[in-house]
């Protein structure tokens, strides 16, 4: 069986394991001696759940650099719902063993494909060309540090092969990692109890900061057993938000747009955590009681955000946890086709 650990546990291992990962990366780049990518060549990110929510990361980096990349629901290119015509595709799969990630696989040419695992010796082997493996260290049920070493593989994998020079901000996102849990340990209490409170929690973001917007909506799910629902910034503004209620919470990952949207819903009692790099007076509704502002350091790379920004929404469902009568590891429900037998 592959190892597993408890939510806290993993989320506190990061430092180490993402130190792992980055040895664990580099050494398999160096091995898989993959050719440079052209400028014009299009990337495509093809997975599952958490690891489909990492691709908005990459997707955000290669674009503000002009190079064209898209995500993919690993199902649909299975089934023939979606079509993968890529210069380069990179299969995640954190344990290897999803069936809807390697069936895509099969359906891309030879050649191009890139798989990221935490346990490349498991059938994903068999499916792509070249396999970078994250270190086959222990996580929990709901992804922490595979998830987060996903984001560092895409770095390096980049760096590596001339799309972006990624390398020196993947080497500082261990430490980002642990700095995270230090600094934003005491204001995560605080967004915890907002989200244990909550009904239902919207969560917002864009570009890379989607990153960390769909994965703590989806931990929500799996984790506090709360609807959530993770949107695109502007998008939101076209219908979606007009649900929030008092009873509700959001939550909002951003520097733009992001910061006015709070103060259109604080005056209907709506509890809002904003999680931003920007001045704190330049925030309208500043001071609210309702309005929990998170700052973050300015000056982040697109990777090392995304993985800060991660690590503040796994902090605040460990405090939330805390708060509900039930544990956090534990699933409702149980699926027989999401994976396949461990190797």
């Amino acid at each position: 069986m592959e190892p597993t650990a408890s939510f806290v546990d993993a989320m506190r291992a990061q430092p180490e394991n993402l130190d792992l990962a980055l040895e664990t990366v580099r050494r398999d780049l160096a091995a898989a001696a993959l050719p440079r990518w052209g400028a014009e060549d299009s990337v495509a990110v093809v997975a599952m759940g958490a690891s489909l929510n990492s691709a908005h990361t990459l997707v955000a980096a290669l674009a503000a650099a002009g190079r064209p990349a898209a995500s993919f629901v690993a199902s649909d290119v299975a089934d023939g719902l979606s079509v993968v015509r890529a210069d380069h595709s990179i299969v995640v799969s954190e344990s290897g063993r999803s069936p809807e990630p390697l069936a895509a696989a099969r359906t891309l040419a030879a050649g191009t494909r890139v798989g990221i695992s935490n346990f490349p010796q498991q059938p994903i082997r068999d499916e792509v060309d070249a396999v970078l493996g994250l270190g086959g260290f222990p996580d929990s049920p709901v992804y922490t540090g595979g998830f987060t070493a996903t984001i560092l593989a895409y770095a390096l994998l980049l760096d590596a092969v001339g799309a972006l020079d990624a390398s020196a901000e993947a080497e500082r996102i261990p430490s980002r990692a642990a700095e995270a849990l230090r600094d934003y340990a005491e204001v995560a209490e605080t967004v915890g109890r907002v989200l244990a409170g909550a009904t239902t929690i919207d969560v917002v973001g864009r570009g890379g900061s989607l990153t960390a917007a769909a994965e703590l909506s989806l931990m929500v799910r799996e984790g506090l057993r709360t609807p959530s629902s993770a949107f695109e910034t502007f998008q939101y503004l076209h219908g979606p938000m007009e649900v929030l209620s008092s009873d509700d919470a959001l939550v909002v990952f951003g520097d733009g747009r992001e910061l006015s949207i709070p103060s259109s819903v604080l005056d209907a009692g709506v509890p809002v955590v904003l999680i931003t790099s920007a001045d704190p007076g330049s925030v309208p509704g500043a001071g609210r009681a309702n309005l929990t502002v998170v700052q973050l350091p300015s000056g982040l790379g697109v990777f090392e955000r995304a993985v800060v920004e991660t690590v503040i929404g796994q902090l605040a469902i460990a405090a939330a946890i805390q708060h509900k009568p039930y544990p956090l590891e534990d699933f409702l429900y149980h699926q027989d086709d999401t994976k396949l037998p461990v190797r």
